[in-house]
Formats: structure tokens, C-alpha cells, sequence
């Protein structure tokens, strides 16, 4: 996105980094090394990207350190060069509100308690006793249920729908076709039919919070389901009824968690990973891609699970001896149990 402009020295002082070239060069948006132009700023995580460097045109480089660097660029030089890059992304970022009015066409019930400075999109629908906080602005065709909480400066975009009594905290970011408070998968079976079990907890969302598109958060049975402070949530993902995620956690796409889990406080997992229900998942826990989690982790580390791909001859053999595991298992204690009686003799 393009701005009016930053000099390096003022990026300086965002990334609590230091200068090397002109510190009076201006850029005025974020790039790749790749597409980079005199005007842009761009970041170095990575040695292995290093080579680019020779050929980038970037106005200003954030890297970690001086390392043979080619000296027709500026540089700036910081502890973490892709934290420094979020954090100048925010300034540069000019992305559209999602509304900038309060829309005449927006339904808003009398009993509401709207702060003067929120922006309400057309044809969004706000229920009775619904406490909206300043600063929040809500997209259009969104619904917000029957006394529900927004809190100050969230932001909700196009096509949210928030079930009555539902918690959302400050500085909040839930996207496009989220969907949040809805019934938990709770049934009980009647000799072949099932009966639903009404939902009659709702959810907790704590402070900045970011939900990704199309992405569900069910309301308790009978306690909360609670999403902890800094949480991120990416597109396609699924917390089940009760569930409890702890702070700054965070879930990549098309994964979920079933009912009843609980997962600690700075959590990461993978795209697809899933956990099942009841279980504890550790503080600091890291589930890699694909990751499938069926007894709780009591101490963190790393954890994955699952065949990577292969040729579909090599899978198949493989997929065919891993059926024979459990023979082959019961042979070698078998051979074990032999071997052992002829070493007592």
C-alpha cells in the first residue's frame, strides 16, 4: 500500500534499530526483496536469502547484521527483522474500515448502548440489550445476538454473526463469515435417535483477538468456551463447545479442537492439526501441519504425527506393513521370550 512516507531515520526509532546509508531516504510502502523499488522498505530474516541483496532495489533493508552487505543500500539494523517488518506493515497499511458511518439502513434496537464513535455497515443488524463499546466498527450484513458485548475498538468485518450473550473484547479482529456462539455438537441417544442437548453456556473472547474468515466458535454446554488474550485464529478453523484456549495461542488453517479441551497459554498449531476432546494441551506446546492429538500433553515440546507424502507405490507398501505392526510386534516378543530362556540355560 502506498503512504505519504517515512524516512529511515523514523523507521529507526518504530524498530529500535539503528541506521547504516541515508537516514533522510524516504519509502512509502512495504515489498519483497524480489519486487522492491527505491521506494519501499523491505526485511532479511534469513541467510539463505542473503544472495538477494546484490540485485534487490529497495530503499531500505531491515536485517539483524552487517555481514559483507552491498553498500548501495541503506540499511536498517534490528534485533528481529520480521518482527520490525510487522510492525512497520501497521504504519504503511491504509486497508479500507470495513464501515465509516452509521448506516441509516442499519437495524439497531432501541435498548442498545452504542458508544458516539461507532460505524455501523448496511443492513447489519444489532439485537436488543447489545453493549457496543467506542471505537467499534461493524461491517455490513453482520448480526449481533441478543445482549452481547463488543469491547472498544474491535472490528468486525462483512457477514459476522455473534450469537446473543457472546463476550468480545477490546481491540478484537473477527473477519468475513466468522461465526461466533453458535450450538455446540451436544447430542444424547434415544435407542437410535438423538436428542439435542440444548447450549446454554455462550463465549468468552479476551482482548485482541483475531479471528480468520469462515471460522467457528461454538458456545458452551454448560461452562463458557473461552478464547484467551492475544489469541490468532486462522481461516477454517473450528473450537468446539467448551473449549478453553489459553493466551497469545495460536491456529493455523482447517485445524480444530473438540469439546472440552483445554490448551495452554502460547500454543502453536499447525495448518489441519486437531485435538481431541477432554484433553490438556501444555503451555508452549508446538503441533506441527497435520498433527493429530489423541491423549493429552502434559510437558511441551514438539509434537507430529501423520504419513508425509510419497510415490503411491512406496505409500502403498507402506500403508500395507504398517497393518502387519502389530503381528510382527507379537512375533519379536515372542523371539525375545525365546532368546531369553535359551541365555538362562
Amino acid at each position: 500500500m502506498n503512504h505519504a512516507g517515512l524516512t529511515l531515520a523514523e523507521i529507526a526509532k518504530i524498530v529500535n534499530g539503528d541506521v547504516l546509508g541515508d537516514s533522510e531516504h524516504v519509502v512509502t510502502q512495504v515489498s519483497s526483496l524480489e519486487t522492491a523499488t527505491d521506494k519501499s522498505v523491505t526485511f532479511l530474516s534469513s541467510p539463505k536469502f542473503v544472495s538477494q541483496l546484490s540485485t534487490t532495489l529497495a530503499g531500505c533493508v531491515l536485517l539483524s547484521k552487517q555481514c559483507g552487505l552491498p553498500n548501495n543500500l541503506n540499511y536498517v539494523f534490528c534485533t528481529d527483522p520480521y518482527l520490525a517488518y510487522a510492525l512497520v506493515s501497521q504504519v504503511f497499511d491504509q486497508s479500507p474500515l470495513p464501515a465509516e458511518t452509521l448506516s441509516d439502513s442499519a437495524d439497531i434496537h432501541s435498548s442498545v448502548e452504542l458508544a458516539d464513535t461507532v460505524c455501523v455497515g448496511a443492513h447489519s443488524v444489532i439485537a436488543k440489550n447489545c453493549k457496543i463499546g467506542s471505537g467499534v466498527v461493524i461491517g455490513a450484513n453482520c448480526f449481533i445476538g441478543e445482549g452481547s458485548v463488543l469491547g472498544m475498538n474491535t472490528l468486525v468485518y462483512a457477514n459476522v454473526s455473534i450469537y446473543h450473550h457472546v463476550t468480545i473484547g477490546k481491540s478484537c479482529i473477527l473477519h468475513s463469515g466468522v461465526v461466533i456462539g453458535s450450538d455446540g455438537f451436544g447430542y444424547a441417544n434415544d435407542k437410535g435417535k438423538w436428542i439435542k442437548i440444548s447450549q446454554t453456556g455462550t463465549v468468552v473472547l479476551g482482548d485482541k483477538v483475531e479471528i480468520g474468515a469462515n471460522s467457528c466458535i461454538d458456545r458452551g454446554a454448560l461452562n463458557n468456551t473461552v478464547i484467551g488474550n492475544g489469541v490468532k485464529i486462522d481461516n477454517m478453523c473450528h473450537i468446539a463447545h467448551n473449549v478453553t484456549m489459553g493466551d497469545n495461542t495460536i491456529m493455523a488453517g482447517f485445524s480444530a479442537i473438540a469439546g472440552s479441551a483445554k490448551v495452554g497459554n502460547s500454543c502453536q498449531l499447525g495448518g489441519r492439526s486437531s485435538i481431541i476432546g477432554h484433553l490438556e494441551i501444555a503451555a508452549g506446546t508446538h503441533l506441527t501441519a497435520g498433527t493429530l492429538v489423541s491423549k493429552s500433553i502434559k510437558t511441551p515440546g514438539v509434537f507430529s504425527s501423520g504419513m508425509t507424502a510419497d510415490d503411491n507405490k512406496s505409500w502403498k507398501r507402506n500403508v500395507a506393513r504398517f497393518k502387519q505392526l502389530d503381528k510382527m510386534a507379537g512375533r519379536i516378543r515372542e523371539l525375545e521370550k525365546r532368546l531369553s530362556l535359551g541365555e538362562s540355560k
